[in-house]
Formats: structure tokens, sequence, C-alpha cells
């Protein structure tokens, strides 16, 4: 078995037995990892205590992933438990979006680092008292595109024209980007987008501040994100509100 030191962000936590803990980790040197963590529970124990969710640690992993196997915990460090993040429903809220995500893709030891700086910055807004909704957009945004998914949202992915920003536009979901009315019609895969929402979508895609645009705005361009992303691991979300072509974003 490899001995790694990592840095991880816990996923998820099942109790094993009286001492010890199942856990799911994003590792910045392996991608999502099973763990086993023996006497985590332990009043003396030698992993350094029980591990907690969405809390970064540095730990020592025996790696046993190539085998198909839980590896073995043999030591954790917390770093930050991002208490900020944490202080109100709203951002308990958003917490749990960002692990819903987290966990709806696989994450390969390519993209592990990525993908963890962009949970660690997440987190770390919400301590920072950026609006929740706008962190969980830019979130999902800067999750797609560490996986290699660029939404088109400044213009039609056949035409290339540029929509008006008054009126609604359908996005396509299997073209990953807005359509102009003549490449719309008689598509099942299409969701309406507020002029509201496209241009909090368009902030996201070119890095503006986007001073002005509506909490909402950012609310409904994250669970359009939030979709595509859960897209990518196949999976389908809990706590984000299912798309409906009839009701726009």
């Amino acid at each position: 078995m490899a001995l790694t030191t990592s840095t991880v962000l816990c996923l998820r936590k099942v109790d094993f037995s009286e001492t010890s803990q199942i856990l799911t980790l994003l590792s910045d040197q392996l991608g999502t990892v099973g763990a086993i963590a023996k006497g985590a529970k332990r009043a003396k124990s030698g992993v350094g205590g029980p591990l907690d969710l969405m809390c970064l640690y540095n730990v020592v992993l025996y790696d046993r992933s190539r085998r198909g196997t839980l590896s073995i915990l043999a030591q954790a460090e917390l770093l930050d438990f991002f208490p900020g993040a944490r202080e109100s429903y709203q951002n308990f809220t958003a917490v749990e979006r960002i692990r819903e995500l987290l966990l709806a893709i696989e994450v390969t030891p390519h993209d592990a680092p990525a993908v963890l700086l962009t949970g660690v910055k997440a987190l770390r807004a919400l301590c920072d008292g950026e609006p929740p909704g706008r962190v969980l957009a830019q979130f999902a945004w800067g999750l797609l595109s560490v996986l290699g998914v660029e939404p088109v949202v400044t213009e039609c992915v056949v035409s290339g024209v540029e929509p008006s920003g008054k009126v609604e536009v359908p996005f396509s979901l299997r073209e990953m980007g807005l359509l102009s009315p003549p490449h719309a019609q008689h598509r099942s895969d299409l969701v309406r987008i507020s002029p509201a929402t496209l241009a909090a979508l368009q902030a996201l895609a070119t890095r503006h501040a986007g001073r002005g645009i509506q909490v909402d705005a950012y609310t409904g361009a994250f669970t359009l994100l939030a979709w595509l992303v859960a897209a990518q691991g196949g999976r389908r979300l809990r706590s984000v509100a299912p798309l409906d072509p009839a009701r726009p974003l």
C-alpha cells in the first residue's frame, strides 16, 4: 500500500462500529476516494479524532484505491472548518448544495487539485459574507470549467446571434448553449432563461463583477448550472429544484 499525504475535504461520513468511520473524501492527490478511519471515535485515537462534513484536513492515507477497496486513514489534522459558512440557514443550505454537487461527479486525480480549490474558494467566500446565491452560481460555473464544460450564454450556438437581453431565450441542455428562435423549434431539451438570469450567466461567463444583478437571478443561474454539473456524473440532485421547461429560470 502506498502512503499518501493529501489535503482533503470530507464529503460523506458513516459510522462503522462504535469507534470507526467510513468516509468519502475529496483528495487533491487521489480525487474522490473512500476510506475507513479505524478507531477515529476513541478517546485516544491515533487518527486524531472523528472527521466532520465539509471540513478541510491534512491527512495521511494508505492508498488502496487501485485495488477497488477502501483506503485506510492513518492520521488527520484539521485545517479549517469554515465557521462563517455555518452561521445562517442560507449559508448552511449553500454548503450542503456544494457538497451534493461534489458528490454528484467522479473526480479523477488529474482534476482533483482544481476541483478541491473550487470548493474551498466557495466555502471561504461564504465565510467572507458574500451572497450565497452568487457564491453557488460561481462555484457551479467554476466546477463546469474544471470538467471541461463551458455553456454558451453570450450567443446562439448555431448562428452566433447575440441575444437582446430583453426577452426570454431558450437554452438547449443537449447543445449546452442558447438557441435563437429559428433553431429552437420542435425540441424537447429546452429550458427558458429570463433576461435577469441571462445577465447573471453572462457575468459568470465573462468574469465581470455583475453589479446590479438581482440575487434571484443568480439563484436561477445556479439551478441551471447545477443540473449541468449533475449531468456530467449521471446523477439526480435532491436539494436543487428540477428544471421545468414550462417555467423560466
